[in-house]
């Protein structure tokens, strides 16, 4: 593989242009620049141009009105991408692209999207405006990296023209644990969260109660940077040890220290009385149960989709709620939440009252797409959102979504969010 020296550039792109390069690794030395010699193939007339070393030419897409348009670069093996720099015509570039990563041309990891050319620094003397994409996931080594413009995609012109693509790895990374976590903790089970430095491939916890001997085993639900782990069968007020064990895709492992959990007494909200608009049902689906009200299935202690799960009315159309009637006061330490990963809500808040009526929010623009991953008790994936409570002493407690905040759903004609279940849990 060819190396670049970047010092020895600075007449082809411009001084302002190789400086961020260079703060981008980090310092000024010899770096592979993989896109060179590897001609990428995709809708671009004149595809080799972009990986010639060169300004001189560009490689010129196909209408973007018409169909997507895209780039593809086979790097010859997999690598960690530190960066992506794109060198645009300043006349013709996209304002809204996708770079994507994948190891098998099939299976696309998007790293960025909506990205915008326009704000790429011009270089007047060749026409060129220069953008670096430093990518953040570090998931797994990628082969591939695609350069992707949706059709109908905002451009300054009906074809994009690109000069120069730039591929550039990751530098001085480590398979490295930085943290881990008991993210959210039932009475039951326990969803266990650890961050990586690089992406593990697999992982696990090992857990017990005799500190000594740790026979259980769980795998990791969700694999990357952000690893989650649910821990399954756990006793009230039982104390667990665990430990963590990952590794990444070349096969290094990391290994935590003894870390110790307990399970709290009761969920307080389990099959308590409850009000809301979490009263519908899945649309056009006939295998979900309708025998029985949607909305106290949020506090059946299930999370079956077919069965245990409350669908919002439309988020466009209303206010969202759930309150939850404890039966009386008590100072509660968290609540947990379990969306639907495919329908949840990017911004609720949670609230707790003495009354019913006068409402005090502890807990705002709450996205559930931060939460932990898990899975429900028919496979569904969910989001685990834990949300500490402080003490705070109240008999109602409220999940509220306003209107026309934002949600993520799965298909375009949604405009609901899903509740698979919510657990409240005193000091």
């Amino acid at each position: 593989m060819k190396k670049i020296a970047y010092r020895l550039r600075l007449t082809a792109y411009g001084f302002l242009a190789v400086s961020c390069l260079l703060l981008a690794v980090g310092q000024a030395a010899e770096i592979y620049n993989y896109a060179l010699n590897s001609p990428p193939v995709g809708t671009f007339t004149n595809a080799p141009a972009a990986a010639d070393n060169s300004l001189a030419t560009a490689a010129v897409s196909g209408n973007i009105a018409e169909s997507p348009q895209y780039m593809t670069f086979d790097l010859g093996s997999s690598i960690y991408v530190g960066s992506v720099n794109i060198y645009w015509d300043a006349g013709a570039l996209s304002r809204n692209y996708s770079v994507r990563v994948s190891n098998d041309r099939k299976n696309w990891i998007t790293e960025f999207s909506g990205l915008d050319a326009s704000t790429a620094i011009a270089d007047p003397a060749t026409g060129a405006a220069a953008q670096n994409i430093s990518t953040r996931r570090y998931t797994v080594p990628s082969r591939f990296v695609q350069i992707y413009i949706p059709v109908g995609g905002d451009a300054t012109a009906s074809e994009v023209k690109i000069h120069e693509v730039q591929i550039l790895p990751a530098q001085n990374l480590r398979f490295q644990l930085l943290s881990v976590a008991p993210y959210a903790v039932t009475n039951h089970s326990a969803l266990i969260v650890y961050r990586t430095t690089i992406g593990a491939v697999n992982g696990q916890v090992l857990y017990g109660t005799n500190p000594s001997r740790l026979d259980q085993v769980a795998a990791n639900l969700e694999s990357g940077v952000i690893n989650s782990v649910t821990l399954t069968n756990l006793s009230p007020d039982q104390a667990y040890y665990y430990r963590v064990k990952a590794w990444d895709a070349f096969g290094n492992q990391v290994e935590s220290g003894l870390s110790f959990l307990r399970p709290p007494r009761v969920n307080l909200a389990i099959s308590k009385k409850v009000a809301g608009t979490f009263t519908s049902f899945p649309p056009n689906d006939p295998l979900v149960d309708k025998s029985s009200a949607a909305l106290p299935r949020a506090v059946d202690g299930l999370t079956g989709y077919f069965k245990g799960m409350a669908t919002s009315t439309s988020v466009r159309g209303s206010d969202q709620s759930l309150i939850i009637d404890l039966g009386g006061s008590f100072q509660v330490s968290s609540v947990v939440s379990y969306w639907r990963a495919l329908a949840y809500p990017e911004s609720f808040s949670i609230g707790v009252s003495l009354d019913g009526n006068a409402w005090t929010e502890l807990s705002n623009q709450i996205n559930a797409g931060a939460g932990g991953f898990a899975r429900s008790d028919a496979g569904d994936p969910m989001r685990v959102v834990s949300t500490d409570l402080n003490g705070a002493v109240c008999r109602y407690v409220r999940i509220f979504i306003p209107k026309d905040s934002p949600y993520f759903v799965k298909h375009a004609d949604w405009d609901f969010v899903q509740l698979m279940e919510v657990e409240v849990y005193p000091k």
